[in-house]
């Protein structure tokens, strides 16, 4: 879980009660194993936040989240002393806990830890079994090989299959090969060998806790009508596609010909992107979402070029908007259900 610490607490304006008054009577109330809700209220600079919390303005600090505005958070009082510290909590265990929840900011680049088990003094690549050697050396090659516009979708597949989201069920159904050859189960024995602790050890489990989170939101959202691939891009510092499923077989009014999917993206320069695809039988309809106004109009600037670009059906209609948010919140929003709060992070 992720713990923050509250600094200081300000009473709302026109409160005759003076700081330090309503911090040490917030403290000396707070009782550890308490929980309670808080909303972000403005961020300060420097890892810190405004909270509000039972009425009171709490300034708080965490070094592991960036929090945003108007989140609501469920808080657990962890202790009171010397500070009052408070960790991040979720009422539904099932689908979130605190560890994979902030893993989820960074995107899925093996390029270091590949590094640092080659060159080891033994290196650790060695100890591998030889299909866990042919799963982590395959991903890190395909991860690193730049291709061209017509080998990105057979490229990406590539990337997909050797993750290792469908480990458990292929070994379910006996296909031990592929399942021993993913990144999955590289990294399950990467973990096994460096249980010690250690950076190595940290990075595996990172890497370890961001696939089994991609499982579980992919598991959340079939349930959904959608289908969530995440795109492991070393260009991306975060990104995955959703796809509308078909559904035709339920409602025999269903259009077959139409395509709903969306992407969404994090990269330097641009910042976060929401891309919204429809297709239909005569075309294809575009809207980009971007962060603020003057990517927006940065993107709209190109337009022409991106209709070149699409030879493959007419571009119906094309907008842009600055409406677009963290792929990581917008992710997280569609995992938690209807009328629950939980913590908008990214790292």
């Amino acid at each position: 879980m992720t713990p923050i610490n509250a600094l200081s607490a300000i009473k709302p304006a026109g409160s005759a009660t003076s700081d330090t008054s309503g911090r040490q009577q917030f403290q000396q109330q707070a009782r550890p194993g308490q929980t309670l809700t808080a909303t972000v209220l403005e961020p300060a600079g420097n890892n810190r936040f405004y909270l509000d919390i039972l009425g009171q303005k709490i300034l708080a600090q965490s070094d592991r989240v960036s929090l945003s505005s108007g989140t609501r958070l469920d808080l657990e009082v962890i202790s009171t002393k010397p500070l009052l510290e408070l960790k991040i909590i979720s009422k539904n265990p099932e689908l979130f806990f605190g560890k994979t929840l902030t893993l989820l900011g960074k995107n899925i680049d093996i390029s270091g830890l590949f590094q640092s088990i080659k060159t080891g003094t033994p290196p650790l690549f060695t100890q591998l079994s030889p299909s866990s050697q042919q799963g982590v050396k395959e991903f890190n090659d395909f991860q690193q090989t730049v291709v061209g516009d017509k080998d990105g979708g057979p490229h990406l597949k590539g990337l997909l299959d050797r993750l290792g989201l469908t480990l458990e069920a292929l070994l379910a159904g006996g296909n031990k090969t592929p399942a021993a050859q993913s990144l999955k189960a590289a990294l399950l024995e990467i973990a096994s060998l460096v249980k010690g602790g250690g950076e190595l050890a940290d990075a595996t489990n990172r890497l370890l806790g961001t696939l089994e989170l991609y499982q579980l939101a992919q598991l959340r959202l079939s349930s959904e009508n959608l289908l969530m691939f995440p795109l492991p891009l070393p260009f991306l510092d975060n990104g995955y596609l959703l796809v509308e499923k078909d559904d035709s077989s339920k409602d025999d009014t269903t259009d077959t010909d139409t395509l709903r999917f969306s992407l969404h993206l994090s990269l330097e320069p641009l910042g976060n992107i929401e891309i919204i695809f429809l297709q239909l039988e005569e075309g294809l309809y575009i809207r980009f979402a971007c962060e603020s106004k003057t990517k927006k109009d940065f993107a709209n600037s190109h337009s022409d070029t991106l209709k070149e670009m699409i030879s493959s059906t007419e571009v119906l209609g094309l907008s842009f908007t600055d409406t677009s948010g963290n792929p990581t919140n917008d992710l997280i929003q569609q995992l938690v259900p209807h009328g629950k709060s939980m913590l908008d992070t990214k790292i």
